[in-house]
């Protein structure tokens, strides 16, 4: 007897880990909320469902994952009411559910007893219908489901589910949570912008000239603080518009992508929402980027005189030069630092096994964001050469990339590399981290108040 509970318990812990490894899509040990909604919603199962199962296991309030440990509790506090539910129905000798079983257990519970309900809920349970439904099969099932529906007739749950063909719901895009990615990404950007000013002129300086890093360098006392900060007002401006339209868009890209296909990659759905956000905040960036390099370069002395004198000169379409190469260097320089944030975060996470403490999270960031710089630099002095090229002639990629290639070779298209990479590591730390620790605190805050007007539903209920 005691054999026979020890099998069956180490057989229970299997299953339960093989359904948990399962659930948890990208294999890091955690199963998140985004993991439990695509399992949910391949199981016709109410998003709220998901919601609901998260907040019952996370280990604390503010956790965003559920490990095994938590998923096993659950699973042992749930066992015995699915165990009673498996049992009413009319089960095998052996203690499975075939065809006929289920055939069967229909018939009992006034459903309607057909072979194509016995074959959709086989398929629900599992992919084949060649083999038994075991205990296993059922429990998966009714674990995702909250404590009160356990309550319910199993049969009825199980034919619900399998059967009844669900209209998906619009997707839903919560303004809030949008709202709330717009203000951290803008503000994280907008902030580091501000700080790292300075380097980005003297990027530009070096891109713009022909003198080398050092030389801008030598020159850094004639240039003076208030030079160093030339064109900060529509740099922080187009930065804060820019970014935080950017990450909203990114945001609500995400949330659509997963709706309308579940099953696509984390990768690829992080690159194409990537790849939408940043070419539509870009349009926004564009006009403050050729007003802020300009400035930067010298060609004039204030924002006013820009304004006016680019309008003079070039008309709307002087405000958007460099649009080509400007796209050129932010679509790939976000699709590829975010994709590369992303992955490198998962593989530290593996290798430290725990979540990142919040500095961690920053470096990873930084590394991330000089590393695209750097690929991205060609395009970058590409961008820079144009937008400060002289007004009222006509200027395109090409031009300027075979006029760097003759004059000065192949390594002129990384002219600012240093300097750039120096300065986007930090824009990369508070940009990709800094907008991911903001947004966490925005959600820490708003789930705090939530669970504390929860609390007060249940108390005033009792």
């Amino acid at each position: 007897m005691f054999l026979k509970i020890y099998t069956y318990l180490k057989l229970h812990n299997l299953t339960g880990r093989r359904f948990f490894e399962e659930l948890d899509r990208d294999g890091d040990g955690q199963v998140t909320l985004e993991d439990l909604e695509v399992a949910f919603r391949k199981r016709k199962l109410p998003r709220g469902y998901a919601h609901e199962f998260m907040r019952r296991t996370r280990s604390h309030l503010f956790s965003k994952s559920v490990g095994w440990k938590q998923f096993l509790s659950l699973m042992e506090q749930k066992e015995p009411t699915i165990l009673r539910a498996y049992t009413s129905l009319c089960l095998s000798n052996s203690g499975t559910l075939q065809k006929s079983e289920i055939l069967a257990s229909l018939k009992n519970a006034g459903l309607p007893a057909n072979e194509d309900n016995a074959v959709a809920m086989m398929r629900f349970l599992k992919a084949d219908t060649e083999g038994p439904i075991s205990y296993g099969h059922f429990r998966n099932f009714m674990l995702l489901l909250p404590s009160d529906r356990l309550q319910d007739d199993p049969r009825s749950i199980w034919f619900e589910a399998a059967t009844v063909v669900a209209v998906a719901p619009p997707v839903e895009i919560p303004a809030g949570s949008v709202l709330r990615s717009a203000l951290a990404g803008g503000l994280s950007c907008a902030l580091s912008c501000a700080l790292m000013h300075p380097v980005d002129t003297i990027k530009t300086q070096v891109q713009a000239s022909t003198l080398t890093f050092p030389e801008i360098i030598s020159k850094l006392p004639q240039i003076g603080a208030r030079g160093l900060y030339r064109g900060s007002i529509p740099a922080i401006l187009g930065q804060f518009s820019s970014h935080g339209l950017r990450t909203g868009i990114f945001e609500a890209s995400k949330l659509v992508l997963i709706n309308i296909a579940p099953t696509v990659p984390d990768i690829q759905v992080q690159s194409l929402s990537s790849f939408c956000s940043t070419f539509l905040g870009t349009a926004v960036r564009i006009p403050c980027e050729v007003l802020k390099q300009r400035l930067q370069a010298g060609i004039f002395d204030n924002v006013g005189e820009a304004l006016v004198g680019t309008w003079q000169q070039d008309g709307l379409k002087g405000f958007f030069r460099g649009t080509g190469a400007t796209l050129c260097r932010e679509v790939p320089f976000y699709v590829a630092g975010m994709g590369l944030y992303a992955e490198s975060k998962k593989v530290v996470q593996q290798l430290l096994g725990r979540d990142l403490e919040p500095w961690e999270t920053i470096a990873v960031g930084a590394l991330s964001g000089g590393l695209a710089a750097v690929v991205t630099t060609p395009f970058d002095v590409m961008k820079t050469r144009m937008m400060t090229a002289p007004q009222g002639r006509s200027i395109s990629m090409s031009m300027v990339a075979f006029s760097i290639l003759r004059h000065e070779g192949p390594l002129g298209l990384f002219k600012g590399a240093v300097p750039r990479f120096f300065w986007i590591a930090p824009l990369g730390a508070m940009n990709f981290a800094g907008y991911e620790l903001a947004r966490k605190a925005m959600d820490k805050n708003e789930e705090l108040a939530g669970e504390q007007l929860y609390q007060k539903k249940v108390a005033s209920s009792e």
